[in-house]
């Protein structure tokens, strides 16, 4: 019986599940981060160990404890970036692994085989279309080059424009007075930004939520403009098929795009994801291996 194996991996953990050819699941094993761009030695090793774990626990569904083949398919941030996928090839003990980026899981996940775009936002931003078993990415580049609308993005316009109305160059409001009580005074503010990661600009991000929602002009601009961007991805990605459905994930995706909805985007036709990111891995597991036993 054949074993096909996901594999969800990125900055912060990985996360991996089995499937038997029968369609039991195993449960889902985590391990720690996966960064392969920033820490490619420690990211082997983490999906090495969580892969080992997650077939063991296939392993032992088995009557014999064995199966007669594995199929792999690992979906990691920054693969395409890094070049990951040969070494992570060469280096894992499995004859049949398949590297993809994160956005391709998820895109497998949101729609398996149909066409749709996902709008992921959460710390950073992505967007990917899949067309006719094609796949068009847009974004997804980093906090330093890009993640337009992201909850980084968005907590760092935020202590952007706390210092402009600092200066008398922008509008003050709630969320800035909120932010210098948090962070403030000046220097602490300063030296926040200078060793903040993007997860620690993304921690603000609930709370240009909330004063949103109390009418604060100020958090108001910076979604608004954060969904505009995201709004010109999508219609971009849609390439004038403005039936395409969308698919939000992460964090942030379905409250944004519920914004962009509200304000200009009625036309939209939002799907709920199929599955996860991480069911997406496994469906491609098993879709590869049917698409080789028709091409055979």
């Amino acid at each position: 019986m054949r074993i096909f194996i996901g594999l969800d991996g990125g900055g912060t953990g990985c996360r991996a599940q089995a499937e038997l050819e029968d369609g039991r699941r195993t449960p889902v094993v985590t391990g720690g981060a996966a960064n392969v761009f920033s820490n490619p030695d420690g990211a082997q090793r983490e999906i090495a160990a969580t892969l080992a774990q997650a077939l063991a626990h296939a392993q032992a569904l088995l009557p014999d404890g064995a199966a007669t083949q594995t199929r792999i398919v690992l979906g990691l941030a920054g693969a395409s970036e890094s070049g990951a996928a040969q070494r992570l090839q060469h280096a894992l003990p499995y004859p049949q692994v398949s590297v993809m980026g994160d956005i391709d899981i998820s895109l497998k996940g949101a729609f398996q085989q149909d066409d749709g775009i996902v709008l992921a936002v959460g710390t950073g931003s992505v967007l990917a279309r899949q067309r006719k078993g094609q796949m068009q990415r847009l974004g997804g580049y980093g906090f330093v080059l890009g993640d337009e609308g992201s909850g980084a993005w968005i907590g760092r316009e935020a202590l952007r424009l706390c210092l402009h109305a600092r200066d008398g160059f922008g509008q003050d409001g709630p969320l800035l007075q909120a932010i210098w009580q948090q962070l403030g005074p000046l220097p602490q503010i300063i030296g926040f930004a200078g060793r903040a990661r993007p997860a620690d600009y993304a921690a603000l991000a609930p709370l240009v939520l909330q004063h949103d929602r109390a009418q604060c002009p100020v958090a108001g601009n910076i979604l608004d403009r954060g969904c505009a961007y995201l709004q010109r991805a999508i219609s971009h990605l849609q390439a004038g098929d403005r039936d395409m459905p969308v698919a939000p994930t992460g964090g942030l995706g379905p409250v944004l795009l519920d914004r962009i909805m509200a304000q200009g985007g009625a036309y939209l036709h939002r799907a709920a994801p199929k599955g996860t990111a991480l069911d997406g891995a496994i469906w491609q597991a098993r879709h590869g291996a049917r698409h080789k036993e028709t091409s055979s």
